[in-house]
């Protein structure tokens, strides 16, 4: 039965419109920013030599694939929680405000069951547009400019083999799609007590909002708090590329998440499965 209800819930978002504008914003967009670093790759040099020139001798150039996919994915990771809300938001709310629960909840299919699947569907949805942001980015940036080593900043500059890169690149994706998908179930939290898509979204984008001013303002409770949200994990994706990794910081983003994951699930199913479906 979950299986078929699953099948069901994939077909219904694969046939909605607004399931395509993250892959397609990001299909886009990627090669655009690809070839303005391409194009303004001796500005960036220079701005990452710095005072470095005056020092050293550099002999070629450090633009390359992998930079340019690293900057891509630090620089829009910040935004894929506003993406990662398209499908949870009205994944429920969607049906309540359509009537159509109406119709099949009144027949022999438990609402767990129907909840868990759209909770499957939503780890499906998520997982897949943050593989494809990590990977198109990657493979574009590399296409059009080359693989190479790439140069990041930790505890001065740290440079990364070329076989040393992707294996990090998909450790941040991992973890960082382990973040989104806690953005995700919160957003489904909030579309099981909504009746329209918008209020989901605005709720969780507001939560994110300010559990990232918590993490950047450098107040001593804030501080202190800073650790148990998973809003202060949004950028784990850089501390992939520190040496040697940190792996108490990719430890406790798993705890932290895996909590706050399995509190948003239970609370939006106690919710859905107490609803009036007529009202």
């Amino acid at each position: 039965m979950l299986a078929k209800l699953i099948h069901n819930e994939l077909i219904k978002v694969l046939y909605k419109r607004r399931t395509y504008i993250s892959f397609l914003l990001i299909t886009v967009l990627i090669p655009v920013i690809v070839y303005a670093i391409d194009y303004g790759a001796v500005s960036l040099q220079n701005k990452i030599y710095g005072q470095m020139q005056d020092s050293f001798i550099f002999i070629g150039t450090i633009i390359n694939g992998n930079l340019a996919a690293y900057l891509i994915i630090a620089i829009l990771i910040t935004h894929m929680p506003f993406l990662s809300t398209i499908i949870p938001s009205e994944i429920i709310s969607g049906e309540y405000s359509k009537g159509t629960f109406r119709l099949y909840l009144t027949r022999s299919i438990t609402r767990r069951a129907v909840f868990f699947s759209k909770v499957v569907v939503v780890f499906i949805y998520t997982t897949i547009m943050m593989f494809y942001f990590f990977f198109y980015s990657l493979f574009i940036a590399n296409l059009m400019l080359g693989p190479g080593e790439l140069i990041v900043f930790h505890k001065g500059v740290l440079l990364l083999s070329e076989d040393d890169v992707v294996w990090r690149f998909f450790l941040g994706c991992i973890f960082s799609n382990l973040v989104m998908l806690t953005i995700a179930y919160l957003c489904l939290l909030f579309s099981s007590f909504s009746k329209n898509s918008v209020t989901p979204i605005i709720s969780t984008i507001s939560i994110v909002f300010v559990g990232t001013a918590i993490s950047f303002i450098p107040i001593d409770i804030f501080e202190l708090i800073d650790p148990y949200l998973f809003t202060g994990y949004i950028d784990i994706f850089l501390l992939a590329f520190y040496y040697p990794v940190p792996q108490e910081v990719f430890v406790q983003c798993l705890v932290v998440c895996l909590i706050w994951t399995i509190l948003f699930i239970l609370v939006g199913y106690l919710n859905f499965s107490k609803r009036d479906i007529v009202e």
